[in-house]
């Protein structure tokens, strides 16, 4: 298998386990978390497989929004969310 095929399907494999915690009850906490981790981690979050990917949670929501727009849209509203808990303390 081609490098891009494989990097394509471990992101489409990535935005399916993303799509399973949204779309399963109470896990809106778990998807706040999941972001606030990435962000802790440059940008890092863990894949299916248990290897390391990089976490583009815009690119997921705009590959959503054709034909999955509630989730998109749960995404997007959960990633303002988590966004806008961040505090910065000041010295």
């Amino acid at each position: 298998m081609s490098k891009h095929k494989d990097r394509r399907q471990r992101r489409e494999r990535y935005h399916q386990m993303l799509d399973a915690e949204l779309g399963s009850d109470g896990a809106e906490r778990q998807f706040v978390n999941r972001v606030l981790s990435t962000m802790d981690h440059d940008g890092v979050d863990f894949a299916p497989d248990g290897r390391p990917i990089k976490a583009d949670f815009w690119r997921y929501v705009a590959s959503r929004e054709g034909f999955n727009v509630h989730t998109a849209l749960a995404g997007e509203h959960l990633i303002e969310r988590s966004i806008s808990m961040i505090q910065v303390d000041r010295i």
